[in-house]
């Protein structure tokens, strides 16, 4: 079997499939569903907003800085085993 053969047989298949069009009334059904959505609670998003905020203001340098005062822990701990202080 050649890739010609292959291109073939998937255009064969994909000229099989129905063509579908828009359907207006389930397009307004979901317009609707997510104005309600939106509409029902506008705190929503700027509670998210507020949290996602305090993540990267207070959470995100906390745990840079532990894992950077854990890496200095390692590195002063390493040299001081190597001149000896730590048998």
């Amino acid at each position: 079997m050649t890739s010609y053969d292959i291109h073939d047989a998937s255009l064969e298949r994909l000229e099989r499939l129905q063509c579908l069009a828009p359907d207006p009334r389930r397009a307004e059904r979901v317009r609707v569903r997510c104005r309600t959505q939106l509409g029902r609670n506008p705190q929503r998003p700027a509670h998210t907003a507020v949290r996602t905020g305090y993540a990267r203001r207070v959470l995100a340098p906390v745990v840079v800085g532990g894992f950077c005062v854990l890496y200095f822990v390692a590195l002063v701990t390493t040299a001081l085993r190597l001149q000896g202080v730590f048998h």
